[in-house]
């Protein structure tokens, strides 16, 4: 019996000498990638094979390509490493890494709470919440749409407060410090008002979560959701104490959570 060997596509094997040249450094972040014409001509192919190769690498967040006069296809910045783990949110851990980050708040409503977010807050069905949406941004791109439920018996007055800014110091000042946060994340797509707000396409990847947030005596302070796009972060999550820290301590500064 003979076994037949199947070539692998040409775009993949291209794809893969693109991402190795572009995880060697030998390309650059920021560095303008070459043309599909150079691509064509270097690797012998059709430039319908070298688009498949790039449509791959650009899936991964690896280039980005701009269309007009200064247009073209761009190694993209490593993005920075966020800590799931870390008691500070994710717009407060880009802040301290030095982005320039805010908030734009979409809208602030007062309303009976929705019943599958009643029993996470622990509260009866009836019972009035805060609903506050908004937009982040870090250096003027906006990376991700959020919305935090929060009854209304535990902040009455949230709507005389500033909201473009981190939620989570506001709530310490009615005596609500977060001690405890539960994640759930999924993979998903960007949906319609997603796709506006952030000015991405429909087949845009992203990440969502869940978030329920609690205070000392075991009440749910709030309950947030959260579409973050997924090409401008990486995500980390550390368990336990790392045993090289215990053998050479030092100082260290760790970054925040919103």
């Amino acid at each position: 019996m003979t076994e037949t060997t199947r070539r692998r596509p040409a775009y993949l094997t291209i794809a893969d000498s693109l991402r190795s040249r572009i995880e060697s450094k030998v390309l650059k972040p920021g560095e303008r990638f070459p043309t599909e014409r150079e691509l064509v001509q270097e690797f012998g192919v059709a430039r319908m094979t070298v688009r498949h190769a790039l449509d791959i690498l650009q899936i991964e967040g690896l280039i980005d390509r701009k269309r007009g006069r200064t247009g073209g296809t761009f190694v993209r910045a490593i993005p920075p490493t966020l800590s799931l783990t870390s008691e500070h949110g994710i717009l407060q851990q880009l802040t301290e890494r030095g982005f320039k980050t805010r908030v734009e708040v979409i809208s602030l409503d007062k309303l009976e709470v929705l019943s599958h977010v009643a029993g996470t807050l622990g509260v009866e069905d009836t019972a009035l919440v805060w609903e506050l949406k908004g937009v982040h941004y870090v250096d003027e791109t906006p990376i991700s749409v959020t919305k935090v439920t929060i009854p209304v018996e535990l902040v009455p007055d949230l709507d005389e407060h500033e909201l473009n800014q981190p939620l989570l110091p506001l709530l310490e000042t009615y005596g609500l410090k977060s001690v405890y946060k539960r994640e759930n994340i999924i993979a998903a797509t960007a949906r319609a008002e997603e796709q506006k707000l952030l000015g991405v396409g429909r087949s845009h990847p992203m990440l969502r979560f869940s978030r329920i947030i609690k205070a000392a005596d075991d009440t749910v302070i709030a309950f947030q959701e959260e579409t973050l796009r997924s090409d401008v972060a990486n995500v980390e999550v550390v368990l336990g104490e790392d045993p090289s820290h215990q053998k050479n301590p030092r100082t260290s500064t760790s970054a925040s959570l919103s």
